[in-house]
């Protein structure tokens, strides 16, 4: 079985829905299916202008434009963001030639329109089935007062919408998403199945045991607004902890970050990781913190981090957000915390540090990642719906 994935982002790029995309297509080469990527032309290439490239074994088609439209956490300009969406004209026509040279089965569109768009128009022509995966309400973050960006979010929705109404299949990646997807007129009656945020267990090497005596905290991810970094700063501030709080990554916030935590000497920040140095960061944190704010969008999405954190055996302090909730039992798999509360987050953090049973919480989260959040068997899941889909049944 072929299979055509369809990505706005990928490898060699690194965040949360790269990294799902790279777990979905390894482990489906486990299974016996064999992916085969095109990615949009906003996300560069790992060698130097390279149209095709081979990562872990899968062939990866480019159509990269330029650096101006790379995917990024800043919204474009408003010109960039209109020559940006014309380019779907010419990225349909290499979604076309590649799937007809590949000779596919299904075709597998990810995480935004201009993919299933291309997808759709190859699947008509080629007479192959198309699933849409849906990854996140994305359109939420132009959902502004004014009303410039209200259209926007308008716009955006109703294609996001149209798109879900065309493809044969939707996939969703939690059960809070896949209800608001059903609460819209047009959906009501079409076919959503689950397929959670998992962890590639055979990638991830578990580090040292946690330092009973003196806890490391830390941060893994995208110093973005959403994560409520500043209320983390904040309060570890305010309590004067002796212990240590680690924070990788990069994003729009860092330099607020910065200036926030400045005079405390226990918080650090590590900079940006690669996938290849991810065991190096969990290595150095016993305490894994996920402070989300809550929004439509975050109360709408499962975190990979957070299940990352858990295969690590790390303790998870997380915010109870409704993608944090979905994956974290307070108490037994992971300490939550009422969602931007300061109160609520030292009460956490002290709790933390005065548990005795900190090894059975690891262990049931660990078992519980084992059991049902890995990415082999979410793969086993992909064969049976690419089968179901093309046998028409």
């Amino acid at each position: 079985m072929k299979v055509l994935h369809i990505l706005y982002q990928s490898l060699p790029n690194i965040s949360g829905s790269s990294i799902r995309s790279r777990d979905i297509l390894n482990n489906q080469l486990k299974v016996g299916i064999k992916p085969i990527v095109i990615s949009s032309p906003f996300q560069n290439t790992k060698r130097n202008d390279a149209s095709d490239e081979e990562i872990d074994g899968i062939k990866y088609y480019r159509t990269f434009s330029n650096n101006n439209e790379l995917v990024k956490e800043n919204q474009s300009s408003f010109f960039i963001q209109i020559k940006k969406f014309f380019r779907i004209i010419s990225f349909t026509i290499k979604v076309y030639r590649i799937a007809k040279k590949e000779q596919v089965d299904v075709i597998h569109a990810h995480a935004m329109f201009f993919c299933v768009i291309a997808g759709k128009i190859t699947s008509v022509f080629l007479n192959k089935p198309l699933i849409y995966e849906v990854r996140s309400l994305w359109e939420e973050r132009f959902k502004k007062k004014n009303i410039f960006n209200y259209f926007i979010f308008s716009f955006a929705t109703f294609l996001e919408t149209f798109c879900m109404f065309l493809s044969d299949h939707i996939i969703a990646i939690n059960q809070n998403l896949k209800t608001e997807l059903q609460k819209r007129l047009i959906l009501k009656k079409r076919k959503i199945t689950v397929v959670e945020n998992a962890v590639d267990l055979d990638r991830i090497v578990i580090s040292n045991n946690i330092n009973r005596s003196k806890l490391v905290f830390g941060y893994i991810g995208t110093l973005s607004p959403i994560e409520g970094l500043d209320l983390l700063i904040s309060v570890f501030k305010k309590l004067e902890l002796p212990n240590k709080l680690l924070i990788f990554g990069s994003g729009i916030e860092l330099e607020n970050l910065k200036k926030l935590s400045k005079g405390y000497n226990n918080i650090e920040f590590r900079g940006k990781v690669t996938s290849s140095e991810i065991f190096n960061a969990y290595n150095q944190i016993d305490v894994v913190i996920n402070p989300r704010k809550s929004s439509f969008l975050t109360n709408s999405v499962t975190p990979l981090k957070t299940l990352e954190a858990m295969a690590y055996k790390k303790i998870v302090i997380a915010s109870d957000v409704g993608g944090m909730k979905e994956l974290i039992k307070d108490g037994k798999t992971g300490i939550l915390f009422k969602s931007e509360s300061p109160a609520s987050l030292e009460k956490a953090l002290k709790n933390i540090l005065d548990r005795r049973d900190l090894n059975e919480i690891i262990d049931n989260a660990y078992n519980y990642i084992y059991k049902q959040r890995n990415w082999y068997y979410n793969a086993k899941s992909h064969k049976k719906l690419y089968s179901y889909i093309i046998n028409g049944e």
